[in-house]
């Protein structure tokens, strides 16, 4: 893989994945929502997006930093390239690399399909009776670049279990969050992205940061290539039996069935 060059100015790319910026790692992140307190445990649902990552007028790439002092669990990612978590940056390959959904408002019709990043594309999964898919229409995206949030409504432990679009977010040892994307107009593109049926198609990875869920690339996706989820060990673990259920309930969903 080639490391992801950082430039002190934005600069257009000469494809359709958008703009690179380069931010100053000592400033710190800018959090779109409240703390934690403001994320209701008890099921109540409403239309939100749990984690802004940095200025969405961008659009395209948006290369971020990390608060340094947040250093709980959910505060680190992932450095494919090294194996190893980090909370500011990388000291090998630098800052983490953002590709921006379209902002587009909540509420709008077909919201979901229109916040598609320049470089993705709906279209028919390449996975027999899954329905749609996400496909790259753009350059290669390179491994290390993160999509996310994924974004739709806060629902209650039954809803979820019984949506093939629900992600379940650890909140403590007595408090789970279940974001549901069943509804367009309340969500983003990434509800249309279809589990992967095994390690060796898988290109995304799922992951819990800063109190959302995110995609991270783990392989090069390559123009007209689907992109297919798996998730994260540590994120699945902290979870047990719910994020199981959760997963089936997905895998289903794409017409197959996977255990975790």
């Amino acid at each position: 893989m080639q490391t992801q060059t950082c430039t002190a100015s934005s600069e257009k790319t000469p494809d359709s994945l958008g703009c690179i910026t380069s931010i100053d790692h000592q400033n710190h992140v800018k959090k779109e929502q409240p703390e934690d307190e403001d994320y209701p445990c008890d099921g109540t649902s409403s239309s939100v997006g749990h984690f802004t990552p940095g200025d969405q007028e961008n659009g395209g790439f948006l290369k971020k930093p990390v608060k340094e002092e947040e250093s709980e669990d959910e505060d680190y990612l992932y450095c494919e390239e090294c194996r190893s978590s980090y909370i500011n940056k990388c000291e090998v390959h630098g800052p983490t690399l953002f590709i921006n959904d379209t902002p587009i408002p909540m509420g709008v019709m077909d919201r979901a399909r229109q916040t598609l990043p320049p470089c993705l594309e709906v279209r028919r999964s390449g996975i027999p009776d899954a329905g749609l898919g996400v496909f790259n229409k753009g350059e290669t995206v390179p491994v290390g670049a993160h999509f996310g949030p994924y974004q739709g409504d806060l629902v209650d432990r039954e809803e979820a279990m019984n949506s093939g679009y629900s992600w379940v977010i650890y909140k403590s040892r007595q408090c789970e969050q279940y974001i549901d994307a069943k509804r367009e107009m309340y969500s983003n593109w990434m509800r249309y992205v279809n589990c992967a049926r095994n390690d060796e198609e898988r290109n995304l990875m799922a992951c819990q940061y800063r109190g959302g869920i995110l995609y991270r690339c783990c392989q090069l996706i390559k123009p007209g290539q689907e992109l297919l989820v798996g998730y994260e060990e540590e994120y699945a673990k902290a979870l047990g039996s719910t994020f199981d259920s959760l997963w089936k309930k997905k895998c289903s969903t794409n017409g197959y069935f996977q255990a975790p």
